[in-house]
């Protein structure tokens, strides 16, 4: 089974939290929501509050097959000072092909700031991408580059949410998938 690990900082994006999740759960897809926070209670952006099923301090990357960074302000705390081992993690394992990493909105300049390799073109919130950013950035609702999947923000979550079905699943199920939720 497919295992995704869903990071969750306080002011995260509630629709890039939450609908990846529900969708990714229903097709069978093993998700773990991690606390980058001292304890596993968060607030995302509007308030909502949510209890995720672990801490990052507690939990053990390797044990998944990809990794999540939902958007929102709270991304901004993806960081080498607040989160060193999810960024260490990264830099260990960017380059290995079996591990996916994915982001929404904002949070896809984290990957470009803790070293995107030059062959990988991502897409984000339209804006984010400045400097030497722009020349790996492409204009589409969902990136699949490699082992990375990116999205635009809360807009195209579904559509991301459904393209990691699809990649990691299958098509049938994700047509499924769409049927039971009435998403034509």
């Amino acid at each position: 089974m497919f295992r995704v690990a869903v990071l969750v900082a306080n002011k995260s994006e509630e629709m890039e939290v939450i609908i990846p999740i529900d969708i990714w759960r229903r097709a069978g897809i093993i998700v773990n929501t991690i606390s980058i926070e001292k304890n596993k209670n968060v607030v995302l952006n509007s308030g909502l509050k949510i209890s995720c099923d672990s801490v990052l301090s507690a939990e053990n990357l390797t044990k998944y097959h990809a990794l999540y960074l939902p958007g929102g302000a709270g991304c901004d705390r993806f960081n080498e000072k607040l989160t060193p081992k999810l960024v260490a993690f990264y830099k260990k394992n960017v380059s290995k092909l079996d591990f996916t990493f994915m982001s929404a909105c904002a949070a896809t300049k984290c990957f470009y700031e803790w070293g995107l390799p030059a062959d990988i073109k991502v897409t984000c919130y339209p804006g984010i991408q400045t400097g030497k950013f722009v020349s790996q950035y492409v204009n589409k609702t969902v990136s699949i580059s490699k082992n990375f999947i990116t999205t635009q923000g809360p807009g195209t979550i579904i559509e991301f949410s459904f393209e990691v079905v699809k990649k990691f699943v299958s098509p049938a199920i994700a047509k499924k998938v769409k049927t039971q939720m009435l998403i034509k």
